[in-house]
């Protein structure tokens, strides 16, 4: 048994599903049936990590269905909303050039090519077209046009400077 973290966030419980204690799951993946298909996850809350054998998955459109060991009512699966599923990264698969995790780009200072500090990024908002990064100063598109360099060594994302960038612009 391996000691890696179990660290990469792949989704989160959003609501029960039934009555025998089947839960809903928001993915943070292009390919839910993924996460469908694991057998097994972390269930992460409070900086706690239970893992918990995955007894079935489905998906339906871009929600997942996912019925865990130990969950067998709806009060059980109500406890868990808000949970967010984890697993190991060695369990991810490789990714194509310039696409990142999510968990990779949360937190990572943002700078605009003038040298202006936008601030860290707080959140990621999928909007359907392409994701939308949040940092306390700025809304930025995941955009080529916006992102011009990700530096997840340096801990540090450069982007495009423009008129109406930052908030206090809108």
């Amino acid at each position: 048994m391996s000691d890696e973290p179990w660290d990469l966030l792949i989704g989160a419980i959003t609501a029960p599903h039934g009555l025998q204690g089947a839960v809903r799951v928001r993915p943070f993946t292009d390919d839910p049936e993924r996460i469908a298909k694991l057998r097994e996850v972390g269930l992460r809350r409070d900086g706690t990590v239970r893992r918990v054998a995955v007894r079935s998955g489905r998906v339906n459109g871009t929600r997942i269905t996912l019925t865990l060991a130990g969950v067998d009512t709806i009060d059980q699966a109500e406890a868990l909303r808000g949970t967010e599923l984890v697993m190991p990264r060695s369990w991810a698969p490789p990714l194509e050039a310039d696409t990142y995790y999510h968990s990779q780009l949360l937190g990572l200072e943002v700078v605009t090519t003038d040298g202006e500090a936008l601030g860290p990024i707080t959140a990621i908002f999928e909007t359907g077209a392409n994701d939308v990064y949040e940092t306390p100063l700025a809304l930025i598109p995941a955009v080529k046009a916006f992102v011009r360099e990700v530096d997840l060594a340096a801990g540090r994302m450069i982007v495009t400077a423009m008129p109406g960038l930052k908030k206090s612009e809108r």
